[in-house]
């Protein structure tokens, strides 16, 4: 209608975080994914925690999504980015995720689960000399969710302390971080979102760039469930938290996307 780029005209006119958040709404739910990933990969010093709270929360389909778009964005290889910017163990966490090896059937086999938990006893607190990461990133890598479920569940039957104290035993930095989130989005997929979005606004200082990714990306689809889950663990309204940490034309947004 106007012969003009609307995104150019909106960053002649905006700044600050309520451009970014403009701008955000303007960008498809992948399409901010891959933005967040690629800055994540791209700016100075990796930043692990996007990376972990972007992909170590998807399914298969979502994990092809994400890979395509990534490569008609940025011309790239997702998986070859990662290869050259990420090194170690959680490097291969990393990259195994968008190999997107994951079981996509979703019956549980309770004998599988069985054999699972005991290999992930034995690879871990069961062992008496160095933990094998290689087996905690395979079987946490490639069993479809609800089978994990399950096999989370046995697992409780061999060390009633869980698989997460497990973890929070055995590793160590962001390999941990990165299992602990496979975990958190097996057992309590909600939880997962309401808890990042918490740590976006406690302390000293907001997160802006993730609070922005996780309120857009989640809008249209599950950010009212996420809302209840959210009060049910903080008690207090998301909104409510988000209007106490921003500010101005920001502020405003961020309550009528939370809001609508």
């Amino acid at each position: 209608m106007y012969g003009r780029d609307l995104v150019k005209d909106l960053k002649d006119e905006l700044g600050g975080t309520f451009e970014e958040a403009v701008l955000a709404l303007l960008e498809g739910p992948y399409d901010l994914l891959v933005s967040a990933i690629n800055d994540a990969l791209t700016k100075m010093g990796t930043d692990e925690t996007a990376l972990i709270d972007t992909l170590c929360c998807r399914s298969p389909e979502e994990i092809e999504s994400l890979t395509s778009y990534y490569k008609r964005k940025y011309k790239a290889d997702l998986d070859e980015k990662l290869d050259g910017e990420l090194s170690g163990d959680f490097g291969r966490l990393m990259k195994s995720l968008v190999a997107g090896g994951r079981d996509e059937n979703q019956t549980v086999d309770s004998a599988r689960a069985k054999t699972d938990a005991q290999a992930l006893y034995d690879s871990g607190v069961g062992m008496n000399s160095e933990t094998n990461e290689e087996e905690f990133i395979r079987i946490l890598n490639t069993r479809s969710f609800p089978q994990l479920k399950e096999t989370f569940d046995e697992y409780e039957r061999l060390d009633s302390e869980g698989i997460e104290k497990a973890l929070t035993e055995e590793f160590s930095g962001d390999l941990r971080k990165g299992l602990l989130g496979i975990v958190q989005r097996v057992k309590d997929p909600l939880g997962f979102y309401a808890e990042r979005l918490n740590k976006t606004m406690v302390g000293a200082g907001t997160d802006d760039n993730t609070l922005i990714r996780l309120i857009v990306s989640r809008s249209e689809i599950d950010l009212g469930s996420i809302k209840e889950r959210y009060k049910e663990m903080y008690e207090k309204e998301l909104v409510e938290d988000v209007k106490d940490d921003t500010r101005g034309n920001y502020k405003d947004l961020l309550v009528a996307v939370i809001n609508n």
